[in-house]
């Protein structure tokens, strides 16, 4: 988008020691703390802690738990919450008026680490740390970072009078937020690992694929691998299922009946998987998309969850090249690669 500008242009004027929070849900969020991570400590003492080991088992069931079992169970009524204020707006009224919650690690760990700017990756963690930093007066910098492709109804919600800079792949015009008005503005492209970007000069076979659907494997992957097997049975496969482990034995059952069909559960990285696939078919994860689209490789878009995966896809299909996926769409473009290469090869003889 105009006008971005790098985040390694800005993290110079954070203070350290830095503690970056991001949280578990949305395995993406977590993976950019870890790039911002990356590039904060070539400077810098950095830390990287999810929300939800520095809150009380109390907070990350309501928080993450109840938010799983939706996303698994009902996800259709993850865009009531992501849409309607009193689901966001109880718990800021309850945490400013009551002050329930126990925020006794997050506390002590700002402390004992000395830290004089946290980072929060995703409204979540800005909640909680801009409850804490009003509650008890601390004085170090809060620096917020919108981790998705569209507005989201969580960052209207939190102690926004705490925070010092805020960063977003949006203009300020286009993030409807209550900022403060000493609050400093960046409108940054999002950062990605620089292994991934480092794919980018190399050109798998368009023979190989990659299946992902999130880390909690939330997709159907086995069915595109069945139809997928069927128009282009020479495609080799990778396929992860992440912590699915349902999904993860469905798909090993698959793979015992073809040689070119390889299945993981959880990997830490794609960065491997990216190495050997020319494409991949994905729901619109940030890290995935973020990674695919750094290392060049064709993405393909499967329907994700309501509003934030909705924004990312929208996004993607704008700025990253990518397309809905269908068996046709895929084999269409396999066949223009090959063509491609062919070409290119007769054109130098």
């Amino acid at each position: 988008m105009n006008n971005e500008q790098s985040i390694d242009t800005v993290l110079p004027e954070c203070n350290g020691p830095v503690l970056i929070i991001s949280t578990h849900v949305g395995r993406g969020v977590y993976t950019l703390g870890e790039v911002i991570k990356e590039k904060l400590s070539r400077t810098t003492t950095v830390y990287h802690i999810p929300i939800e080991h520095l809150t009380s088992s109390a907070t990350n069931q309501e928080d993450v738990a109840r938010y799983r079992w939706i996303s698994n169970t009902f996800p259709f009524l993850l865009r009531l919450i992501y849409t309607i204020p009193l689901f966001y707006y109880r718990k800021f009224f309850r945490e400013k008026y009551l002050r329930t919650s126990d925020l006794t690690e997050l506390k002590k760990t700002i402390e004992s680490l000395t830290i004089k700017t946290v980072i929060c990756v995703s409204h979540r963690p800005a909640f909680w740390v801009s409850n804490l930093k009003r509650k008890y007066t601390m004085p170090f910098s809060l620096w917020g970072i919108l981790a998705e492709y569209g507005y989201t109804l969580g960052w209207r919600y939190i102690f926004w009078e705490q925070v010092n800079a805020f960063f977003s792949p949006f203009p300020r015009q286009h993030c409807p937020y209550p900022f403060p008005a000493a609050m400093r503005f960046y409108t940054i492209a999002l950062p990605v690992q620089d292994a991934a970007a480092a794919l980018a000069s190399q050109e798998p076979s368009p023979n190989a694929a990659l299946i992902v659907c999130g880390y909690w494997g939330q997709g159907p992957i086995t069915r595109i691998i069945r139809r997928l097997t069927a128009a282009a049975p020479d495609l080799t496969i990778h396929a992860v299922c992440g912590e699915n482990a349902a999904l993860y034995r469905k798909a090993l059952r698959l793979a015992q009946k073809r040689d070119n069909l390889f299945v993981y559960s959880a990997v830490p990285s794609l960065i491997p998987l990216l190495k050997e696939c020319a494409s991949v078919i994905t729901k619109p994860g940030l890290s995935t998309i973020l990674e695919v689209h750094a290392a060049q490789r064709k993405l393909f878009l499967l329907k994700g969850m309501p509003i934030a995966e909705d924004n990312n896809a929208r996004y993607a299909l704008q700025h990253f090249d990518a397309e809905w996926f269908s068996v046709q769409t895929f084999i269409q473009w396999r066949k223009g690669c090959y063509e491609s290469t062919s070409a290119t090869g007769l054109s130098q003889s």
